[in-house]
């Protein structure tokens, strides 16, 4: 191999890495979906409320939702939809059937990690989460539904002092 030959080598070869670089470089990224990337949302329970009160999404893009329960007694958190409901003087366990059965997450297929008390389903919809002090789980979904609803806490007492707050989906 002559002068020019080598220098000719040593450009494929530097071209053929930086190509394979540049590769593997792009499989590593975050995936992009038509209503955008991948959002991660936080929400710590404590006594008595949800941090953040409010959590907004974007329709259609997939979600990572994380729920610690920093307090010292155990939480619920539910979503679902009010629109002609009335709660007050409804007994406890009919209203709780009636909050699940109004689930955000009916018919949308959502994947749990981690450690809860309780995961409820109807079917094969989370329902309600139940999680003892310091545990916390990973609600991975597509947030399809548009719209506000209410997310809140109904173990006794939690809700009547405040536990609750919004779930807005644009």
């Amino acid at each position: 191999m002559n002068g020019e030959q080598e220098v000719r080598y040593v450009r494929r070869l530097l071209t053929l890495v930086i190509v394979a670089l540049a590769a593997v470089g792009l499989g590593t990224r975050q995936p992009a979906t038509a209503a955008g990337t991948r959002q991660v949302v936080e929400v710590q329970m404590k006594e008595f409320a949800f941090v953040p009160a409010t959590v907004t999404l974007r329709a259609g893009a997939p979600v990572e939702l994380r729920l610690v329960n920093r307090g010292v007694v155990e939480h619920e958190f539910m979503v679902y939809d009010t629109k002609g409901l009335h709660m007050a003087g409804m007994d406890p366990q009919k209203m709780h059937k009636e909050l699940e059965a109004r689930s955000y997450f009916r018919g949308i297929p959502v994947q749990v990690e981690g450690k809860a008390k309780t995961v409820e389903r109807m079917g094969k919809d989370v329902v309600m989460l139940l999680l003892d002090p310091g545990q916390q789980v990973v609600l991975r979904f597509v947030a399809t539904k548009k719209g506000t609803f209410e997310m809140g806490c109904h173990t006794p007492g939690h809700y009547e002092a405040g536990m609750k707050g919004q779930w807005v989906v644009r």
